[in-house]
């Protein structure tokens, strides 16, 4: 049986005063709003953030059936492939990662972690990489795998979607809703392939909680998303106990800043910013970019005075440090002149 590594993870307030612009006004002298960040990105040094949820019952199932092989797909700087590498690691599973674009080196720092990890790498065009749901191209990866020698032909293979996104993935991040408080108005969260919102909408429909749900996805264009995640939604066992909170959710798609990966100036500012005021540290391709939105949200008075608002931090910082360079290049920021 797998060891489960979340132990204790923390709820920290965050001092809206420290949201400069805030507009906010309320009638007595109580705080207008109550915001908090939910810290699972302190859940595991290599399967932080939210991986853990979304992979936990993958690796059980594959371990359950006998398999040794793990299959994945992601980019370059992919968290779920760190994770995915860190956990197969330390469960005994050997661990191939599809990597979209070219090889080319030096390793960047995820890279790096993947192969010291065990993982091995096989690179595939983007044009290919686009095709990564489909049976047929699986299969034909597979045989390529094994022409190729990473795999040998008795070897059979637990295949996992990109990000990890499967029913099994909804279940396990419907996990995370324990440890939301019952009295949480709206719980915010960042969104790459769905799974997440959807296994957190999911777990907050089963507590019958009155929470909304509001996303922040990471890439430009994703519209696609809300039918993606109603899709997953209504997934066996999921729809029967699902379909009540079909609008207790929404998706904020304004805070892309170009596309995912894509990074302005304006963005790497409010990271350093963000983290000198609260101590916490974001990463440019998730966390960051949900949590400028949150904060001009609430400068627009999006949120409802007296609101308490909870804020799921999804780790991603591995993904980081591959990234300190540019962010202190486009912010202006360097050594002497940080703000403090």
């Amino acid at each position: 049986m797998l060891s489960d590594p979340i132990t204790d993870i923390p709820l920290q307030s965050l001092d809206t005063r420290l949201f400069e612009n805030t507009q906010i006004n309320t009638s007595d002298n109580s705080p207008a709003l109550c915001v908090s960040i939910l810290r699972t990105d302190k859940t595991d040094p290599l399967i932080s953030g939210n991986k853990w949820y979304k992979l936990k019952y993958s690796l059980q199932d594959a371990q359950q059936q006998g398999y040794t092989t793990l299959l994945s797909f992601g980019g370059p700087y992919s968290n779920h492939l760190h994770a995915l590498a860190g956990a197969g690691k330390k469960h005994h599973f050997k661990t191939i990662g599809i990597i979209r674009g070219e090889e080319h080196y030096p390793f960047n720092p995820t890279l790096a972690d993947l192969k010291t990890l065990g993982m091995q790498l096989y690179y595939i065009n983007r044009k290919d990489y686009r095709r990564k749901h489909e049976p047929e191209f699986i299969r034909h990866l597979l045989e390529r795998l094994q022409t190729e020698h990473f795999l040998s032909k008795q070897e059979s293979v637990y295949v996992i979607p990109e990000g990890g996104t499967n029913t099994l993935a909804i279940k396990g991040a419907a996990e995370i809703t324990e440890l939301i408080p019952n009295n949480t108005d709206y719980v915010c969260v960042a969104c790459g392939t769905g799974g997440t919102i959807a296994g957190i909408i999911h777990g907050l429909n089963k507590k019958h909680s009155h929470t909304k749900v509001v996303g922040f996805p990471a890439l430009k264009g994703a519209q696609f998303l809300e039918q993606e995640i109603n899709k997953l939604l209504k997934l066996p066992p999921l729809s029967v106990q699902t379909v009540q909170t079909q609008n207790n959710w929404e998706l904020v798609y304004n805070y892309h800043f170009g596309g995912f990966g894509k990074m302005t100036p304006e963005l790497a500012r409010f990271i350093i910013e963000f983290e000198q005021k609260h101590s916490i540290p974001l990463d440019p391709i998730y966390t960051g970019k949900m949590m400028y939105g949150i904060v001009e949200l609430i400068n627009n008075n999006y949120f409802p005075p007296h609101s308490r608002i909870l804020i799921i931090h999804s780790g991603g910082l591995q993904g980081r440090r591959g990234m300190d360079a540019k962010i202190k290049e486009l912010s202006g920021y360097q050594g002497e002149n940080m703000p403090r």
